[in-house]
């Protein structure tokens, strides 16, 4: 039974809301020039910006509270659908925020249309062997002679962030940026090729929207809920605007959890076109889609045990097992190309840890020409940068071969895949945490301990000592390759204990609010925690049985302040702590981030375990 909104609320409807959201929008896209490619960092309006997209989420959640608050006569489909469009439409042609991946993207979809093996060549080494007129087994003549013909291409290339490293994007996403790049128009500008990529990675978002829609419909909610996802300023911050990738993924992710809801619960509705196939077809769609969604980025992985569990239970082992072997088998064919490289010399863990990607200070890479440009992904901040590596240089046009130049365009690059796992963290909380407290106090860096560390100096120093000699690694390295395991230890217990708990389970939204839990914490115990990452579990939020997830879409934006403190403060000390700018955000601020929705979340969780020995209660939570 519906809830009545208090009077005040009852003159605020859900289309009002929409509405000053796309009007939002709208400024937006005009203010996104400030922050084009070239404009000085301090002169970007990236505290107001930030500020904005926060008071936007609110409205959101406001428009989303009203949305469960009175059920079905809140607002239509169709409006949903409507301005959702209409959002997109226009955030697609602004100027990109404080991202600069897509360079990537379309580098990437260059490279593969010449020819090449993005997994191994890097733009580095193109732009390296235009400047020397030279070509080398590792760098394809024909991407030599695109890159020096086109100026478009090489204009990619120099922008492209983390040049020295190749492709780290999965095939299944390579495809979407090379079909972008092939109807691009070779006469069209940069910033034209951008906005038609960005209208690939929109058509995959919306496409997650028609399938969160269709969701709803099957477990019987409303599906007006949809608003949940489909009007969240994070959402289309990250897509239209800044046109990340995770779109692509999310898109195979929910359409596998449709089928395979689809066919474990057939006492649900049939209304919805996918579920209008049977049986085994819905499970195999489901396979074959959860399959391409690795494929595109390799995270949903994750959901295999959970998913897995929930077809043996439902279907029997034969079924569990060739689900498992037509997912496995897409999976593997989609990633070969990335996951068979064989990785280059100079790529141990240990020479990754003392050759970290970026200078902590600037957020450049170490040697890189600096271009003003913002950090566009993780990167490890908390290492002292090394001693520049003239091998990293960039090459402008007409200088003169060096002997660095040659031997850059000479040498295999680096595994992209091994270095994010090994060495990327960024905006993390419980993982700066425990990380911290495993670090010897010689090896902190701003201080020489942080306000946090708990643990004493003697135990860090013992620990780093034992697990260093104990696995051959350098003891510098330790501190994040230990934390890395606790963390991913204490996921995959969860994720099976999910996966057995899902067996268990009686209807669609419990099972549903696995998924959820799933990729939440997933996220959650990650040493990365970009802002478009939580888009991953963003459409399941609707099925949380605790309502403080759905802050996280909010607070989660305050990432942006990084760029502020780092621009803005400099080497100032910020608001009399120890930490000058960008290091306030990485150490302090990001408590402001996570904290208040950790807290409420584990408040909620607290409150629903000591009321659920009341059968009521227990039904009724089993309902949301």
């Amino acid at each position: 039974m519906a809830i009545k909104n208090p009077n005040w609320a009852q003159r605020i409807s859900p289309e009002f809301c929409g509405t000053v959201l796309w009007l939002c929008w709208v400024a937006l896209t005009l203010i996104s020039s400030a922050f084009a490619y070239g404009v000085s960092a301090d002169k970007r309006p990236v505290l107001s910006v930030t500020m904005l997209l926060v008071a936007m989420s609110a409205v959101h959640l406001y428009a989303v509270f009203i949305a469960y608050q009175s059920g079905a006569n809140a607002i239509s489909v169709k409006t949903v659908v409507g301005f959702a469009l209409a959002m997109r439409f226009v955030a697609v042609f602004s100027t990109p925020i404080q991202e600069l991946d897509y360079y990537r993207y379309l580098w990437d979809g260059e490279t593969v249309l010449a020819g090449a093996n993005p997994f191994q060549v890097t733009p580095q080494q193109v732009l390296s062997a235009v400047s020397t007129e030279s070509t080398t087994q590792h760098v394809p003549a024909r991407l030599i002679n695109v890159c020096r013909e086109r100026p478009r291409v090489r204009e990619t290339a120099e922008r492209v962030h983390y040049g020295e490293l190749p492709s780290i994007y999965p095939p299944v996403s390579l495809a979407v940026f090379t079909a972008a790049v092939m109807v691009t128009p070779e006469s069209a500008s940069l910033e034209t090729a951008v906005v038609i990529l960005k209208w690939f990675i929109v058509a995959f978002d919306f496409g997650v929207v028609l399938l969160l829609i269709s969701l709803l419909k099957i477990v019987r909610l409303q599906p007006a809920l949809a608003i949940s996802y489909a009007w969240c300023p994070l959402v289309i911050k990250e897509f239209a605007n800044s046109g990340h990738l995770d779109a692509i993924c999310n898109f195979f992710v929910i359409g596998s959890v449709v089928a395979i809801v689809a066919f474990a619960f057939p006492g649900i509705s049939r209304t919805v076109a996918v579920t209008r196939l049977t049986g085994r077809r819905l499970l195999y769609l489901s396979s074959v889609l959860l399959g391409l969604a690795i494929g595109a980025k390799l995270f949903p992985v994750v959901l295999v045990p959970l998913m897995s569990g929930l077809v043996f239970r439902k279907a029997g082992k034969t079924a569990a097992v060739s689900w498992l072997m037509i997912s496995g088998l897409i999976s593997v064919v989609t990633c070969w190309p990335m996951l068979g490289r064989t990785s280059a010399g100079g790529d141990t863990v240990s020479d990754i840890a003392h050759t970290p990607p970026a200078n902590e200070q600037s957020g450049q890479l170490q040697g890189v020409t600096s271009t003003d440009e913002p950090v566009d992904a993780g990167v490890n901040v908390y290492i002292q940068p090394p001693v520049p590596d003239p091998e990293l240089e960039t090459f402008p046009a007409g200088s003169e071969a060096s002997d660095a130049q040659i031997n850059v365009a000479s040498q295999p690059p680096r595994n992209s895949l091994k270095v994010f796992l090994t060495s990327w963290k960024m905006n993390d909380l419980l993982f700066m945490i425990m990380e911290t407290n495993l670090t010897p106090e010689r090896q902190q860096i701003y201080t020489r301990d942080h306000w946090f560390v708990l643990v004493p100096d003697s135990v860090r120093e013992s620990v780093c000592g034992v697990v260093g000699d104990g696995f051959g690694v350098d003891v510098q390295t330790v501190p994040f390759l230990l934390t890395r395991g606790i963390l991913a230890l204490l996921f995959f217990v969860l994720a099976i204990r999910w996966a057995i708990v899902g067996m268990t389970r009686q209807t669609s939204k419990e099972w549903l609010s696995l998924v959820f839990s799933t990729l939440a914490w997933f996220w959650m115990l990650s040493p990365t925690l970009n802002p478009w990452y939580w888009t991953w579990a963003l459409p399941f939020v609707l099925f949380a049985r605790n309502r403080g997830w759905f802050l996280v879409s909010a607070l989660v934006l305050l990432y942006y302040l990084r760029f502020w403190f780092e621009n803005q403060w400099g080497s100032q000390t910020v608001a009399g702590t120890q930490y000058q700018g960008e290091a306030f955000f990485h150490y302090v601020a990001v408590w402001g981030e996570h904290l208040p929705w950790m807290l409420l979340v584990a408040a909620e969780a607290w409150k629903c375990r000591s009321l659920r020995s009341t059968p009521e209660v227990e039904e009724n939570l089993s309902r949301q």
